[in-house]
């Protein structure tokens, strides 16, 4: 053998102090490492273990991979293959285990200053050519530290910090590999002309990647529970105000619904379903370790490297009585290897409009049905047909808008061998397609970590957000109280604006209507105002102690702060209006420390133990205040002079406050690398419930079994890479109260006493109950993931059953009590379900293509209620009745409402008597259908070649239906007199053709409609979500020194839908709300005016110097 070697806890009080000692010790660490001048080290040796017998020489190679920094390159050798050898090492060098492993071999080694080693069957021939070149990323980053080796030989190089190198070789013959770990490696000839400038593309190892779970990291290969990543590429691919948005489609298992198109609206995330029927269903939030009380819209997608999503309960159980929702991990940028410094620029413009718009009845159209209506109820005629000129007004253009939206973001990032450091800028703006509306956001983000002795680091992330959001009512409208809905029921006989400018007074220039129900939308358009500012800080400091090799301890503090002020303004319009105005300001923050101890060491015999243990403890304080006011002279202050109004409301005020104590543990053991074992406990303690049950204790275990590391795999089916199966089960909880809910509750009262003076009393307004405790749900998982055909090819497969228990109930009282109510513990919930994805490298040569797909199902099933009897949803003010039921034994909130059976003699809906009592009464009522689909996918599908690439993305769901209550207003036989959709004019009931099966009942006053399956529409799509074509210019060819990397790019969102939904959009649930009322969470589904998602054209380019 021949070897050659290559040169080479005290109180609150004491928290605040804490916090703000580190704050500025943050602070000042910044300043200082903005001074620092970068230099790169070498790897430091690590110590080898080895007690290996009858291995061959390759299978030595791999298991050193496996657990040790070093890396290996080699051509297929038959010795390497079939050579068995007995090692044994205890805290040996690489150089000695190296030699004592190929001592009687005719192999030979040279050791990398890099930490790869390369293996080679014979020694180097005689060099006589220098060759010179450069290697760089595909984005044209210079590469350091990449191993160049004459193939063959053991004659090599590595690359310098600016990524150049130079190798002698034998002749022009030569051939040099080219590599370095987490790149593909490349053959190239040294007469070709690409020599100069090699570029490696990065190397995708699904099983080497790595995951963020709670309190640490773990390789995706180890996983003992269920897991989705979400990466940074899919998250810019939809341009997108919240980042919850980003998720649709995405990973199996997460539903993503949209309350409202509206800029800013609320986005509403499901992982595994929904469990609480009064609670909060949303995942909790971890961003870069804290867990945010808040919502994430103040962080900027292009910030984020990954979003990991935890969806079993052995992965969420870590986070106990917040995990039942699931938990989604957001890692945000931070400076990376091989980019020492860097500069990056995105900028993206577009332009959004409507999709689709409602089809109205035209004036003609109108007016010959306002003439039968008025006959019907045996009125005379308004309108003369023959003064009819042209289709008269479309209210909807005089709402909707082509709008801009703009995304950009400038980035920092650099590193060395002990300071790394990502800071970046954004800023957001989205004008709505409906006039008035729109959001902006500015952004700041800096994440800074830095090695202060060998056995401290420390880690600074920063965000700050400020955000401006303006919005009309448009939503849950009804006949003419909002814009939309005003624009949907506006007559197209009337003008806009009268003579005077001012809008046209509807209710007022028409007889037949009502003048409260007939609006003009154009009273919402400006100086109207519905302003809301918030400013979010997040700050996170985590200090790392490596106390021993094995043992190292986490000590992190925390803030979240928001502040947000909300202003609004009626204006006045017409000489009689009082105009009015509000102020509301709410300030919030919560306070996060945590001591995490974490033991990791691998044993031998092939044994790997990690085991975690911490406490954490939080806080949350929020306060509000507001006041309102009307009777302005004008509206000149708008809401900024509060006191010269003539009526001034009383000011209103709160306080709330909530805390969490917590401990924690989990060990992770494995051995050889084939089995696996997770068990982990957290015990949270909550202010928030009775004094009886403070404390909840939530476990979970997990097992896993790596089959494709038997040998039995190995031998008899080569092509499999990766075959895990996977078991779990644990229990986790739900904090699906507010604050004080367990406690006697008393609520001022103002009354009048002796002397008519106004005083102000307390009274009871709330019964307390000891006895409150979690929503606790118990979940099994069974997994399986795949990989073969070198793992171009990987399949995940999952399935769910979880039950959620002592469910939050309002029960009733007896008067006698003096309550209408107390919360108890009472209803349960299952959901079940199965997950599927796949992810395939279909081409890999020249033209590249790459597919992934994920379809998932979930069934929910109420099987317990409180009392045992239905809950329905409340009526409305349009007079629409309640139409969402839960039942035991069917899913929470399907569709309820009475069946229809064509219209009686009179023209009039007759309605099915299920019961047969002669007699229509809500006994009536069936099970009209489910909101819930039978199924969501999502694919994507990446084509690349050379310089060009193009990917679609593709989403949609299956099986649900939507309770399309817009129909209710403008499709309903002209009961109220607002404009109808057009799909009533000729479809209608009359008495010279009494049809009794027309698709419309009489047009009459008395026309009466009810919830029934006329509302019940088919709410599955499939949508094209994002189209993108994008070219990369040749930077080194075209000889740009000062540019590492440049693409431009054209993007299509929402290009198409394909649906039979009548509505303008079926991603819909405009009566989405967080209310602890049953009665209003039961709203699931439904489609009341809702403001539509946009269609956006638009292009951007990315810079990086």
């Amino acid at each position: 053998m021949k070897k050659n070697d290559c040169p080479a806890k005290g109180g609150l009080g004491l928290l605040c102090a804490k916090f703000f000692l580190i704050m500025n010790g943050s602070i000042l660490l910044i300043l200082l490492s903005s001074l620092q001048v970068f230099a790169l080290e070498g790897r430091s040796q690590q110590k080898i273990d080895l007690d290996l017998k009858g291995k061959t020489i390759v299978s030595v190679i791999k298991y050193i991979e496996n657990r040790y920094q070093y890396r290996f390159f080699y051509n297929d050798n038959e010795e390497l293959n079939s050579r068995k050898v007995d090692i044994y090492a205890r805290k040996a060098t690489i150089d000695d285990v190296m030699d004592n492993l190929l001592q009687h071999s005719t192999l030979s080694y040279k050791k990398m200053n890099s930490g790869m080693v390369v293996i080679v069957g014979h020694p180097s021939e005689l060099v006589s050519l220098s060759v010179m070149g450069m290697v760089t990323d595909e984005t044209g980053m210079p590469l350091s530290g990449v191993n160049i080796v004459e193939k063959g030989t053991t004659n090599g190089t590595t690359t310098g910090e600016d990524g150049s190198f130079s190798i002698k070789v034998a002749n022009d013959d030569a051939i040099l590999i080219v590599s370095i770990v987490g790149y593909t490696s490349r053959e190239i000839s040294v007469k070709d002309k690409d020599i100069k400038s090699i570029a490696l593309q990065k190397e995708v190892n699904k099983l080497e990647e790595v995951v963020v779970v709670g309190y640490g990291t773990q390789r995706k290969k180890d996983l003992t529970g269920s897991v989705a990543q979400v990466s940074n590429k899919d998250l810019q691919a939809v341009p997108v105000y919240n980042v919850g948005e980003a998720l649709q489609g995405r990973a199996s298992g997460v539903s993503v619904a949209h309350n409202s198109g509206a800029p800013g609206s609320r986005v509403q995330v499901r992982v595994r379903g929904g469990n609480s029927m009064i609670g909060s269903n949303d995942p909790l939030y971890v961003v870069d370790g804290f867990p945010i009380a808040g919502g994430i819209n103040f962080l900027n997608p292009a910030d984020i490297e990954s979003i990991d999503i935890l969806k079993d309960a052995s992965a969420t159980a870590i986070y106990g009585a917040r995990g039942a929702n699931g938990v989604v991990m957001v890692s945000t940028k931070r400076g990376k290897g091989g980019a020492r410094n860097e500069i990056g620029v995105n900028s993206y413009y577009g332009v959004q409009q409507t999709a689709k718009r409602f089809d109205m009845l035209d004036a003609t159209h109108y007016a010959i049905v306002v003439n039968e209506f008025l006959k019907n109820d045996g009125k005379a005629p308004y309108f003369n047909l023959g003064d009819i000129q042209g289709p008269g007004t479309n209210w909807q253009d005089a709402i909707f808008r082509d709008a801009p939206v703009q995304n950009h973001t400038l980035s920092f990032s650099g590193l060395n061998d002990r300071t790394n450091y990502s800071m970046s800028g954004n800023y957001y703006q989205q004008d709505g397609i409906i006039i008035n509306s729109g959001v902006k956001k500015g952004s700041f983000r800096l994440n800074l970590d830095h090695e202060i002795k060998s056995w401290l680091k420390i880690a600074v992330n920063l965000n700050l957000s400020r955000r401006e959001q303006f919005t009309v009512p448009v939503d849950n409208g009804r006949r003419g109280n909002n814009m939309f809905s005003g624009a949907l029921s506006a007559p197209p006989t009337s003008p806009v604006y009268d003579d005077n400018g001012l809008p046209v007074r509807i209710g007022e220039a028409y007889p037949f209507t009502d003048p409260g129900d007939m609006r003009n939308p154009m009273l919402w358009a400006k100086p109207y105002k519905n302003r809301t500012l918030a400013n979010t800080i997040l700050l996170n400091n985590a200090f790392t102690f490596k106390l021993t090799k094995e043992l190292s301890f986490v000590s992190r503090i925390g803030l979240e702060y928001e502040n947000s002020i909300n202003d609004q303004f009626s204006p006045i319009i017409y000489p009689n209006d009082r105009g009015g105005a509000s102020n509301s300001n709410t300030y919030w923050n919560s306070v996060l420390n945590e001591e995490v101890l974490t033991y990791e060491k691998l044993f031998s015999g092939g044994h790997k133990l990690t085991a975690t243990g911490g406490f954490t403890y939080q806080t949350y304080m929020t306060r509000n205040a507001g006041i309102s006011v009307s009777g302005f002279t004008n509206n000149n202050t708008e809401n900024y002079n509060l006191g010269s109004a003539e009526t001034i409301n009383p000011p209103s005020s709160d306080i709330s406050q909530w805390s969490l104590v917590s401990g924690l543990g989990r060990v992770n053991y494995s051995f050889l690398d084939r089995y696996f074992l997770t068990a982990s406990i957290r015990s949270d303690g909550s202010s928030r419930f009775g004094k009886d049950n403070k404390w909840g204790v939530f476990p979970s275990g997990a097992l896993a079994w790596r089959i494709s590391e038997e040998r039995f795999i190995k031998d008899q089916l080569p092509f499999i890479n990766n075959l895990k199966l996977r078991a779990s089960y644990g229990v986790t909880g739900n904090t699906a109260l507010s604050p004080y809910q367990s406690l006697d509750r008393l609520s001022p009262v103002k009354y009048i006493y002796s002397g008519n003076t106004e005083s102000v009393g307390y009274a009871p307004s709330g019964i307390s109950n000891s006895q409150l405790k979690w929503e606790t749900s118990n979940e099994l998982d069974l997994g399986l993931d795949l990989g073969v055909f070198n793992n171009r090819l990987g399949v995940t497969f999952d399935y769910y059953k979880k039950n959620t228990k002592d469910l939050l109930a309002s029960v009733p009282l007896p008067p006698s009590s003096g309550f209408g109510f107390i919360l108890q513990n009472l209803g349960e919930i299952e959901n079940q379900g199965l997950e599927f994805s796949v992810n395939a490298d279909v081409l890999t040569g020249g033209f590249k293509w790459n597919a992934a797909a994920q379809v998932s199902t979930n069934r929910n099933k109420v099987l317990k209620i409180a009392g045992g009897s239905d809950i329905v949803t409340a009526g409305q003010t349009s007079g629409l009745p309640g139409y969402n039921l839960a039942r035991v034994g069917q899913p929470l909130g399907v569709f309820y409402g009475y069946l229809e059976d064509g219209l009686d003699d009179k023209g009039m809906i007759k309605f099915v008597d299920v019961n047969k009592d002669n007699a229509i009464t809500p006994l009536d009522r069936v099970i009209l259908g489910t909101p819930y689909p039978k199924f969501e996918y999502g694919f994507n599908s990446n084509f690349s070649y050379k310089d060009v690439s193009l990917t679609v993305f593709l989403q949609g769901v299956k099986g649900n239906d939507i309770f399309f209550a817009t129909a209710f207003t403008n499709l309903n036989s002209f009961q109220r007199t607002q404009n109808q959709f057009a799909d009533l004019f000729g479809n209608y009931w009359t008495a010279d053709n009494p049809n009794p099966n027309a698709k419309y009942p009489k047009l009459s006053s008395l026309t009466q409609m009810r919830p029934s399956n006329r509302f019940i529409e088919d709410g599955s799509y499939l949508r094209v979500k994002s189209v993108q074509l994008s070219y990369s210019l040749p930077v080194k060819r075209m000889k740009l020194g000062w540019l590492n990397y440049a693409s431009i790019y054209v993007k299509a969102t929402n290009l198409f839908t394909f649906t039979k939904y009548p509505g303008l959009d079926p991603e819909v649930n405009t009566r989405g709300s967080d209310s602890q009322s049953i009665e209003d969470r039961l709203f699931i589904g439904t489609d009341e005016s809702g403001y539509p998602n946009a269609r956006v054209f638009g292009a951007g380019i990315e810079l990086r110097f």
